[in-house]
């Protein structure tokens, strides 16, 4: 079926694309790209035989021109993301939003001035007792290379906490 205004169709898809551009900039300054990412994959479970038809068409017209479409694909989508973390600001304190709560909250009495700072103080020592603990794990890592050691076995265990600690604190944020 052939379109009978191809000018008609031509500027629908252009309006469509500075839209998706409008759309994920909208979402990246109101910090809902999540949101966008979970829209799109019901969208993509909801509509699977159209998304499928379209990856087929990409996939011959990447083989008749020799591109890879799906790299062309991921790095936009990586450009996107980077343009988005870059555009936020960063929180480097890990454990905020639940230091906040806690503060905020009254509980355990921490609207008073006293208990409020005894909350910060008691966030500040964790925080920096946690980034005492992976300099050293950094350093140790460092010395085992040298070493000629099996550095992997000396990062392991950092990395884990590492990897823990964030996701407590991704967590908490989500709960707060």
């Amino acid at each position: 079926m052939k379109p009978k205004n191809q000018v008609g169709e031509r500027g629908t898809i252009a309006l469509m694309w500075v839209d998706g551009v409008l759309m994920i900039s909208e979402m990246s300054l109101h910090g809902v790209m999540l949101g966008g990412l979970i829209l799109s994959a019901s969208m993509a479970v909801m509509f699977q035989k159209q998304i499928n038809e379209l990856m087929s068409k990409w996939d011959k017209k990447g083989r008749k021109y020799r591109i890879n479409i799906y790299g062309i694909l991921f790095a936009l989508l990586s450009l996107v993301f980077m343009l988005d973390f870059a555009a936020a600001p960063a929180n480097a304190q890990f454990f905020q939003q639940a230091q906040d709560w806690i503060t905020n909250t009254g509980f355990g009495g921490a609207l008073n001035p006293d208990t409020s700072a005894t909350v910060v103080s008691i966030f500040n020592i964790l925080r920096i007792l946690f980034l005492l603990y992976i300099a050293v794990s950094v350093v140790n890592v460092i010395q085992a290379v040298r070493r000629d050691e099996d550095w992997a076995s000396a990062a392991r265990t950092p990395l884990i906490i590492l990897v823990g600690v964030f996701g407590a604190d991704f967590l908490t944020t989500l709960i707060t």
